[in-house]
C-alpha cells in the first residue's frame, strides 16, 4: 500500500468514526409532545382523580392530565374569568348549569361521573363533651356544641356545594335558624374537614362539621356522627362537561379522558378505593 492510499484510507476511517459519534447526539425522529388536558374539579375528588390520572396516563402516554382543584363555585368564577379549563367537574348541578346555559359546554358532553352522601363529623382526638356525645344531626342544637364548620353556602350559585347541601339538610330538619349562629364557613369542603380535625376554624372552636362521606373516610381524626338522608337535600352528584374553548387534539384528548372516567377502571377506583357512589 503506497503512502497516498494509506493516507486516503486513514481519512475515510476518521470520517466514518466522526459520523458514528455525531449520530449518537442526533435524534433522527422528531420529538412528539403530549397533549395536555386541563381539568378543573371539585376538591373532594382530589384523591380519586389523582389515582385515576396515573392509570389513564399509563394507558394513554400521548395525553397529560393537569388538575386544578377547589370549591366548585370558585372554579366556576375562574373559568368565567378565562381560566384555560378543558373539562369542569363540579360537585353540584348549579355551577355547571351556568356554563351550559351560557353555551360554553360542548353539546352532549355533560354527564354525571359519580354521586356522594353528606355526613356530619366530629373529632376523634380529645373531643369536647358536646362533640363526644354527638350522634345525630338534630343533636347540633345541644348547647354543648359550639362551632359547626360548614362550606361557604353563600353566592349564586353557592361557593361550596357541600355547604349548600348542609344548609338544605339543616333547613329540612327545621333547625337551620336554631344553629345558624354556630356555623363557621370554610372556603371548601377539605377546609371543613381540616377544621374538624384541628377543632378550630377562623379562630372559632369547632365541635362538628359537614363533609362528604368520601372526605370523612380519608381521615382517622374524625368520626361520622350521622349521615344525612337522601331526602334531606338535592341529590349529590358530580356533573362533568367539556368546555367549548377546548378544540382540536385537546378536545379529542378531553373526550378520551371523559370516557375513561365512566369506564370500569375509573369507576372501580371511585367506588372501591374511595367510597363514591356510581352514577
Amino acid at each position: 500500500m503506497n503512502r497516498r492510499r494509506l493516507l486516503g484510507w486513514i481519512a475515510t476511517a476518521v470520517t466514518s468514526m466522526m459520523l458514528v459519534i455525531s449520530l449518537q447526539f442526533v435524534n433522527l425522529s422528531p420529538a412528539t409532545s403530549a397533549t395536555n388536558v386541563n381539568v378543573y374539579a371539585a376538591v373532594s375528588l382530589t384523591n380519586a382523580l389523582n389515582s385515576i390520572k396515573t392509570q389513564f396516563q399509563n394507558a394513554n402516554p400521548g395525553i397529560t392530565i393537569s388538575y386544578t382543584f377547589g370549591a366548585s363555585g370558585t372554579l366556576l368564577s375562574q373559568i368565567e374569568s378565562g381560566a384555560p379549563a378543558d373539562i369542569f367537574i363540579s360537585a353540584a348541578n348549579d355551577q355547571i348549569d351556568v356554563l351550559q346555559n351560557e353555551g360554553k359546554l360542548v353539546s352532549g358532553s355533560r354527564k354525571n361521573v359519580v354521586r356522594n352522601r353528606l355526613v356530619l363529623i366530629a373529632p376523634t382526638t380529645s373531643p369536647s363533651p358536646g362533640s363526644a356525645a354527638l350522634n345525630s344531626i338534630n343533636g347540633l342544637t345541644n348547647a354543648n356544641i359550639r362551632g359547626i364548620a360548614i362550606g361557604d353556602y353563600t353566592g349564586t350559585p353557592p361557593v361550596v356545594p357541600a355547604g349548600d347541601y348542609a344548609k338544605q339538610v339543616l333547613t329540612t330538619r327545621g333547625i337551620f335558624n336554631t344553629v345558624s349562629s354556630k356555623l363557621v364557613l370554610g372556603s371548601n369542603v377539605r377546609t371543613v374537614l381540616t377544621a374538624v380535625e384541628n377543632k378550630t376554624l377562623n379562630n372559632k372552636t369547632i365541635d362538628a362539621g359537614f363533609v362528604y362521606r368520601t372526605d370523612a373516610l380519608i381521615s382517622n381524626k374524625v368520626r361520622i356522627a350521622d349521615t344525612a338522608l337522601t331526602t334531606d337535600s338535592e341529590a349529590i352528584v358530580y356533573p362533568l362537561g367539556i368546555l367549548t374553548r377546548s378544540t382540536g387534539t385537546t378536545r379529542t384528548a378531553a373526550q378520551s379522558f371523559s370516557s375513561y372516567l365512566s369506564g370500569s377502571t375509573a369507576q372501580n377506583i371511585f367506588k372501591n378505593t374511595y367510597g363514591f357512589i356510581l352514577p
